[in-house]
Parts: structure tokens; C-alpha cells; sequence
């Protein structure tokens, strides 16, 4: 998945789903740097680190914007590395290429994002994705894409995203297209029911590297409760963190507890 292990699997999928890098309190594009908590506090995350080796480092021009996001996977078949290089207009990201040639491109209404077109590295349109916005958030993701022939003129996933007032993400809801009917099918419900009052630096980049900046949140997750179409609850996870003294955080240990699975535990680490 690149980019998305994180949060467990609710912002693994915020991240697959407002799929496409670093970026929500509309997220505003606009959301400041710097926590107004804690003045002075202007720190650039620079490294993520996981468990199992794999990690994120991200280098900034000297206005502070991501130009270069390298992602290392590890897994069994040995490591996975994508480098992404952000090419801008002033404020706004127009383009961001991948190691192998694949690009991103992005079209703005105003401030905000209203659709990315993924590129293959001859320049085919593969899939695109469009973002409607409700009071400065994005409310919701549409996907298009093909598993063969032409892109879908209707979408193949969904993405609902409600708030709480102070821009933390309150739930996603998930639907994909059932490729019978072609009609889009309800799957889960992500429920962030806490978050910690600390100024939250990761999501930008732990979201899919497709949209960097499109998503950030004021806060860190502290608990999440994820319902299957039926409503009914099969999971549980926990985040608990460390801090700087500046209160950026420094680790994050999450607890997975799923329905029938044995507990899944993972660490963190945020480099600035």
C-alpha cells in the first residue's frame, strides 16, 4: 500500500481513500504550520519509522513544501522503494511523479483540490479521482478506474468523511462497486470516537501519496471503533503516544483488537 501503514486500518484506508499524499481539516490548505498551542513550534516531520523496517522521509524547499516523499517498504520478497517528486505553482501542487514514472496531476476550484488524474508513465489517463467539499472539508472521494477497458464513467469506490467542530475526522464510510450490477455497495464504517489535544504531523504523509496536503487533522487519534455494513462492531484499536516537549509526537504504539484475531501491536517513530 505505500504510504498507508498507519493508524491502523481506519487511516489506512482515510489514506487509500482520500487516496491519493500527504494530506484534512478540510482540510484546509490553509491550516497552519504551526500549532498556535505551542507559538514557535514549526518543526518538519522528516522521518516515520515502523517495526518492520520499512520508513517515510520527506525533504521540504525552503518554503517548507514536501519536494521529495521516499517510501521503503520492507516484506518477505525483499524491499519496495518509491520516490515521489512534488512539483508546484506558488502554493499549489500540480504534479507528483513516482520512481516509476507514473504521475499524479491535480485541478484546483479556488484553493481545493477537485480532481487528480492518475497518469501512466506514457501519459494514459489510468484512473482519477474528484472531491466534493461541504463548509471548507472534503465530505467525500469518488474513484474511477478500470480493471479492464476504458475508466468507469461512474465510481468503483466511495469515500464519506464526517467531522467533529474542530476538524478531527468523526467517521468514514466506505463503499465499493459491485461489479455485477455496477451499483456502489455500502462496506464499512471507521469511527474515531477520541483524539489527544496534541498537534497531530503525520497524517499529511501517512495518507496515500497521491494528494499530498489535501488531508490534515488537528489531532492525534486516541481510539477507534470499525463497523461491517450491518453495523455490526469487529474491531477495536488504541493509540497512545509520546511527545516531545513541544508536544509533537515522537512515537505512537497502536493495539489492534479484532473479532475472532489475536491482538495486533505496532510502533512508530516520528523523526523532525
Amino acid at each position: 500500500m505505500g504510504m498507508n501503514k498507519w493508524m491502523g486500518r481506519l487511516l489506512a484506508i482515510i489514506t487509500t481513500v482520500v487516496v491519493i499524499a500527504g494530506c484534512t481539516k478540510e482540510f484546509e490548505a490553509d491550516l497552519p504550520d504551526t500549532d498556535p498551542g505551542t507559538p514557535g513550534n514549526s518543526k518538519k516531520l522528516s522521518k516515520i519509522s515502523y517495526d518492520d523496517g520499512s520508513y517515510m522521509s520527506i525533504q521540504y524547499n525552503a518554503e517548507g513544501k514536501p519536494i521529495k516523499i521516499t517510501d521503503l517498504q520492507k516484506s518477505s520478497s525483499g524491499d519496495d522503494t518509491n520516490i515521489y517528486t512534488l512539483t508546484y505553482n506558488g502554493d499549489k501542487l500540480l504534479e507528483m511523479k513516482a520512481t516509476d514514472g507514473t504521475k499524479y496531476r491535480y485541478t484546483y476550484t479556488g484553493a481545493n483540490v477537485t480532481k487528480v488524474e492518475v497518469l501512466s508513465p506514457n501519459d494514459v489517463v489510468i484512473a482519477y479521482y474528484t472531491y466534493v467539499y461541504q463548509d471548507g472539508r472534503l465530505v467525500r472521494t469518488d474513484a474511477y478506474g478500470s480493471i479492464a477497458g476504458p475508466i468507469s464513467n461512474t465510481p468503483t469506490m466511495r469515500f464519506d468523511l464526517a467531522y467533529y467542530s474542530n476538524g478531527n475526522i468523526k467517521s468514514m464510510t466506505t463503499w465499493y462497486q459491485d461489479y455485477t450490477s455496477g451499483v456502489l455497495e455500502k462496506s464499512d464504517v471507521y469511527e474515531i470516537e477520541t483524539y489527544d489535544t496534541k498537534r497531530n504531523t503525520s497524517l499529511l504523509f501517512e495518507n496515500n501519496p497521491y494528494i499530498p496536503l489535501l488531508l490534515k487533522v488537528p489531532n492525534n487519534p486516541l481510539t477507534e471503533k470499525h463497523y461491517d455494513k450491518a453495523g455490526q462492531q469487529y474491531a477495536t484499536l488504541t493509540h497512545t503516544y509520546t511527545y516531545d516537549n513541544q508536544g509533537n509526537p515522537l512515537t505512537r504504539k497502536t493495539v489492534i483488537k479484532e473479532t475472532g484475531m489475536a491482538d495486533e501491536i505496532s510502533t512508530t517513530t516520528f523523526e523532525y
